[in-house]
């Protein structure tokens, strides 16, 4: 599969030029025009066509992107994948997997298989991350297999219709069943070189929580994202006194489990090429769900 785009003009797209449809209709970014002009091409009905070239109702335009090959070394890294097409793939990262290399850590990630599983269907394909987990989180993540998918969905990401949604174990009650965290995040200054706090001088920060189930010393918390902090929801539920189980950089660690008890259990947006709505799940892992097992059994973390 090329990663090329073919439309046909519209009745009302009449004596436009094909730029003002590449870059009205189709949306496309100067960048990914720049990607074109680098090492694409553009045709109309089958011949070489300058963009300023007019069109008329039925003429078919035809955009070849072209593609760099990933950087990533392929590494055969088994994944556990929720939904794949010739676009985009979702897949389920376990905990204690970093998303891309690191100077920490250089190989044995997500993107090291990914680029290996592409390599096996013949695709030589820089690999595009729509948003990135902590090492220690496991969830759904997001990646395109070619640039048009990806402006696209960054698109979304940008105006908020692409949603995640996470679960999480945190300590204690929370006195809300459900709200908003609406504070600010930055730099702490003081231990690890990443960690966060709430701060009046931070970056805009918003997590909507929503209570499932109450424990005796935990609960079970539905978060959806506005913003992308790094950290955020750590940051956020630790503010608000009801850190994330095992969270060592923002509380302590735990006997439970041996990491954050954070999950990115849904993904939903629109699929960029086939414009329909996608709602991906994936179940709670076993290390979260055996803090709970012995209790009340959530039973809409199933994937459908």
């Amino acid at each position: 599969m090329e990663p090329d785009l073919e439309v046909e003009v519209l009745a009302q797209e009449q004596g436009l030029m094909i730029k003002e449809i590449i870059f009205g209709r189709l949306g496309l970014t100067r960048g990914l025009m720049r990607r074109v002009y680098r090492g694409g091409q553009v045709t109309l009905n089958g011949r070489p066509a300058f963009i300023t070239q007019r069109v008329q109702p039925g003429d078919r335009i035809r955009i070849a992107f072209g593609d760099e090959p990933t950087a990533i070394s392929p590494q055969p890294i088994a994944l556990d994948i929720v939904y794949e097409d010739e676009s985009i793939i979702v897949v389920n990262k376990p905990a204690n997997m970093a998303v891309h290399p690191t100077r920490t850590y250089p190989d044995g990630t997500l993107a090291n298989g990914l680029a290996y599983h592409w390599r096996r269907q013949g695709l030589d394909r820089k690999v595009r991350l729509l948003h990135r987990l902590d090492r220690n989180t496991s969830g759904l993540v997001l990646a395109a297999k070619e640039p048009y998918a990806y402006q696209q969905l960054v698109k979304q990401l940008r105006q908020h219709t692409l949603k995640r949604t996470y679960l999480a174990i945190v300590s204690g009650r929370l006195q809300n069943r459900k709200g908003v965290i609406d504070q600010p995040i930055g730099l702490s200054g003081q231990g690890h070189g990443l960690k966060r706090a709430v701060m009046a001088e931070g970056k805009p920060a918003r997590t909507f929580y929503r209570v499932l189930a109450e424990y005796s010393s935990v609960s079970l918390l539905e978060l959806e994202l506005a913003t992308g902090r790094t950290h955020q929801i750590r940051v956020h539920l630790a503010w608000m006194g009801h850190p994330v189980l095992g969270d060592e950089m923002y509380a302590q660690s735990s006997a439970e489990i041996s990491r954050q008890a954070l999950h990115a259990w849904r993904l939903r947006f629109v699929h960029p090429r086939a414009n329909r709505q996608l709602d991906l799940k994936a179940p709670l892992p076993e290390d979260m769900r055996s803090i709970l097992k012995k209790q009340l059994v959530f039973p809409g973390c199933d994937r459908k």
